[in-house]
């Protein structure tokens, strides 16, 4: 009786520590800084409400699902910020998703309820993943997909379902629909299933089943892209144009993987240790090597990297770390103390409590002047009125001068495409033609240009935004 009180106790005591670490990011979602990505998003969302076609009339090279997703979310809050806290709500309830889907992911390898709490609070407490998965931005529901995608292959390696492996086959189709960088996971277990076709542990016959599905999921979205016209545009933005320019951008691999084991070292250790005890024991074979193969496909895919490629990974770390502090720790003081280590400087890094210090502005902004900016926009402007932003600082709900409406800056989106079709595009010569009621400084080299002195004013509250005066 003493042991199963303990027992509950114990249970208790864990559920709780995650519970709080939940209350602290969403408290942390609340309050941070917007990334100008979420914006992106936002007003690709509220340009797709006023009928223009994505790729076609307006510029973008990530894949639409989540823009489709925020329209509803327009349409109920409005052209307000309240649109912009209530999408982060949304993706706070697709990260909560990924951790539900996590713990099935930890009970279905091991059976423990314990491994699974242990896994949810390591995963949830890594930096790369609780500071992405926040935010509105595709890489989160490409996640929840993908996870999803693995919990059904995981279960169809139990029972041999032909209905896992499809629910499997169709999550990966709608990851991928969310966003394109799914191919890392694509890859990942395509060379799984080379290893268990090898093994035989899996069929071809259900290899090509798995295959069929997988691409049936996604004919529909491409058989519409094909027929409104979209799909050349389609190909040139999402893969030509980033292939080109994420030679560009991002962050060298080796400093970032070095910074986000910095970030989560004792997570990072346990997922190491896991590793080469399970690669010991044989067990849970197909986490395992997904484990790696995910890690190294997005290392050796992307030349450069921003943090949230690594999203995705995570739960998969979590899972192999928790198992790993479950079994070198015997006592559960000992595993209760690790636990805490394990999150201290995650959740320092969140609240600046610890000497590691993460920022509270974004540029020097906080959260409460990027919203006064997109309000104080919207208070100079008419709904017709258009708006020259040029980096998603100041415009959510407004319209642009022209096809491309962000990504300009040097060595960009827009110069990319130069050197791919040879795109016209003179900022000045747009400000002129169109008109716009305020425009920002960003990528206006020379403001003594006529077309902009004579017609522009400096707002009286904000650098870098000019107000037309006739």
């Amino acid at each position: 009786m003493r042991k199963t009180q303990a027992d509950k106790l114990w249970s208790l005591i864990l559920w709780g520590v995650f519970a709080v670490i939940m209350a602290l990011i969403l408290t942390h979602s609340y309050n941070r800084w917007f990334s100008h990505d979420e914006f992106e998003h936002i007003h690709t969302s509220w340009k797709m409400l006023q009928g223009q076609k994505i790729y076609v009339d307006f510029f973008q090279h990530h894949h639409p699902f989540l823009s489709y997703l925020i329209v509803p979310v327009i349409v109920v809050f409005g052209e307000t910020t309240s649109s912009v806290f209530a999408s982060r709500f949304l993706m706070f309830l697709m990260m909560s998703g990924i951790l539900f889907v996590t713990y099935l992911i930890a009970m279905r390898e091991f059976g423990k309820k314990e491994i699974g709490v242990i896994s949810l609070i390591l995963t949830s407490t890594v930096v790369v993943f609780y500071g992405e998965a926040i935010e509105v931005r595709p890489d989160v529901p490409q996640a929840l997909a993908g996870l999803l995608s693995i919990y059904f292959l995981f279960g169809y390696s139990e029972n041999k379902s032909r209905l896992s492996l499809a629910l499997s086959a169709v999550f990966l189709a709608v990851s991928f629909l969310f966003l394109q960088k799914a191919i890392a996971l694509i890859i990942a277990m395509g060379l799984l299933f080379l290893y268990d076709l090898f093994r035989r542990r899996l069929s071809i016959k259900d290899a090509f089943f798995f295959a069929a599905v997988f691409i049936l999921t996604l004919l529909p979205y491409y058989a519409y892209l094909f027929l409104s016209g979209a799909l050349e545009k389609y190909f040139v933005m999402n893969w030509t144009l980033n292939i080109h320019i994420r030679q560009l951008q991002g962050y060298s691999k080796y400093y970032l993987v070095i910074e986000i084991f910095r970030e989560n070292i004792i997570t990072c250790m346990l997922y190491l240790v896991g590793l080469v005890m399970l690669f010991r024991s044989g067990k849970a074979r197909q986490l395992t090597i997904l484990a790696v193969f995910l890690i190294l496909t997005v290392l050796l895919l992307y030349e450069n990297l921003w943090r949230q490629y690594f999203m995705f990974t995570v739960p998969l770390v979590g899972i192999v770390a928790g198992y790993a502090l479950y079994t070198v720790f015997n006592s559960r003081i000992s595993r209760f103390i690790v636990i805490l280590s394990a999150v201290y400087i995650p959740l320092g890094m969140m609240h600046n409590f610890s000497s590691v210090l993460s920022d509270r502005t974004f540029h020097d902004e906080t959260q409460s002047k990027q919203l006064d900016k997109i309000n104080y926009v919207l208070s100079l402007t008419d709904e017709n009125d258009k708006v020259y932003d040029g980096n998603i600082n100041i415009n959510l709900y407004r319209d642009d001068i022209d096809y491309f409406w962000f990504c300009v800056g040097p060595e960009d989106c827009l110069d990319a495409y130069r050197e791919i079709a040879g795109y016209e595009y003179d900022i000045y010569e747009l400000i002129s033609e169109h008109k716009p009621k305020v425009i920002s400084t960003f990528a206006v080299d020379d403001l003594n240009d006529d077309r902009i002195k004579k017609h522009y004013t400096q707002s009286p509250r904000y650098d870098g935004i000019l107000i037309r005066t006739d």
